[in-house]
């Protein structure tokens, strides 16, 4: 069975996109970050800690994933409120950032992580604009308070993967496709 600890409805869509056979069985996974580590160093340890606990003896595939907005080496996590959403949009306003999805794999002979980068410029919103995409967008459940896919988002340009934005790094899963494409097109 494919496991896909993730909540994200994003990466559901994704995931029923490519005709996956998959379950949801998310893990709560304290987000918080250490001084100690870069950005990359806690993309990798909360993308493995999703993964939950180690399988034994089966021949389920784990996938978790985690997304992080990347600011001037700084991390943008989801706001928890409207003045955390302002701040960060205002921040990234008519400047360029990074959108980093890691993901790790893990069945009983091996447990991979890997990432995608890609890079995002921004329109040059004023205050009264982000105020506006706010309520609209409700974007609290997003890294960096935004989504690429909603109506009038404030992204103007970026260069890389559409989906890696969006929540998933499709193009390093399809890389490890040998472990879990035995789970494409059957019935849920």
């Amino acid at each position: 069975m494919l496991i896909l600890r993730s909540r994200s409805p994003r990466r559901r869509e994704i995931f029923d996109s490519l005709g996956l056979s998959y379950f949801i069985d998310a893990c709560d996974v304290d987000e918080t970050s250490f001084d100690t580590e870069d950005f990359l160093e806690y993309l990798k340890r909360i993308t493995i800690a999703k993964l939950g606990p180690q399988i034994l003896n089966t021949l389920d595939v784990q996938v978790s994933a985690d997304t992080i907005v990347v600011r001037d080496g700084a991390i943008l996590q989801k706001p928890t409120n409207e003045e955390e959403a302002i701040f960060m949009l205002t921040s990234l306003t008519n400047r360029t950032h990074l959108v980093l999805s890691g993901m790790a794999i893990r069945n009983r002979d091996q447990e991979i992580f890997d990432y995608d980068v890609s890079e995002v410029l921004f329109l040059p919103w004023k205050r009264d604009e982000i105020l506006d995409y706010i309520r609209r967008c409700r974007p609290y459940d997003k890294a960096g308070a935004y989504g690429i896919q909603d109506l009038r988002s404030p992204v103007r340009f970026f260069t890389g993967s559409y989906t890696n934005i969006l929540g998933f790094p499709i193009r390093k899963f399809f890389l490890y496709h040998r472990i879990w494409s035995e789970f494409l097109g059957k019935e849920k």
